[in-house]
């Protein structure tokens, strides 16, 4: 849809129809430390960095990135109006909204764009357990006409690293965050690093990462003797708190 590709989101057409195994994905985040953004398995160690998350997804890793809270008293009458109607709104009403919204006006195309980007960062960008919409969304849904110079990665890759490091540090059996873009590096970097004969798929990853390929990896997962599901490797303890992303990559203050 072109007001999807407005936004920039355009590459998630590439996105596989395809249920995810639980059992790999606790695998991979097991493996994942976020001290060091690195995947440590038997295939190899894998860093996670934001231009990696970039070339996965499709989405930024330049620019600026969204404030992690609103201050609702700094909003003028026009924002504290559209901070309120998204202030505690469901996944089931954003999911309705982008169904039932037409976009042809200029408000109708705004209403609609907020409820794709709060829908799209709770279910897959910045996914949590609860029911309604978390704070840390709600940045989104002002400047739409910015979103596309936003730093997307580096918002998804922050978000990963603190829910990753709070799961560890409460040792609980879930995780908030995009686990998906685990798994698509770590499948990529240690496939395409071991086969030399087959041509490096191009950024967005998830173009090669279909749901056919993704099922034969989860296959091989739980048959190669380095797989994540056979392996008999302990995952390496958790060594200290998670280095803050810069504007690039991962490095400590």
């Amino acid at each position: 849809m072109k007001i999807v590709e407005e936004l920039g989101f355009g590459a998630f057409q590439h996105l596989p129809l395809y249920y995810l195994k639980h059992q790999v994905l606790k695998q991979i985040f097991l493996r994942f430390e976020p001290y060091d953004h690195t995947i440590h398995a038997v295939a190899g160690d894998v860093e996670i960095t934001t231009e990696k998350i970039c070339k996965a997804i499709g989405l930024k890793y330049t620019g600026t990135t969204y404030p992690e809270r609103v201050v609702s008293k700094d909003l003028n009458d026009d924002d504290y109006a559209v901070f309120k109607y998204f202030q505690r709104i469901s996944q089931v009403a954003l999911k309705k909204l982008i169904f039932t919204t037409p976009v042809d006006t200029d408000e109708n195309r705004d209403l609609f764009k907020r409820a794709f980007l709060l829908y799209i960062k709770k279910c897959f960008l910045l996914p949590t357990s609860a029911a309604n919409i978390s704070p840390r969304a709600i940045p989104t849904i002002f400047n739409l006409e910015n979103t596309r110079h936003q730093n997307w990665a580096l918002h998804i890759h922050n978000f990963l690293l603190e829910e990753v490091q709070k799961a560890k540090d409460n040792n609980t059996a879930s995780v908030s965050g995009c686990c998906f873009v685990l798994m698509v590096i770590y499948f990529h970097e240690t496939h395409f690093g071991k086969n030399s004969r087959e041509a490096k798929a191009q950024p967005p990853w998830i173009q090669y990462w279909t749901g056919t390929t993704l099922w034969d990896r989860m296959v091989q997962e739980k048959t190669m003797r380095a797989g994540l599901i056979r392996t008999t490797k302990a995952p390496l303890t958790n060594k200290g708190k998670h280095k803050k992303n810069t504007r690039n990559g991962s490095s400590s203050e």
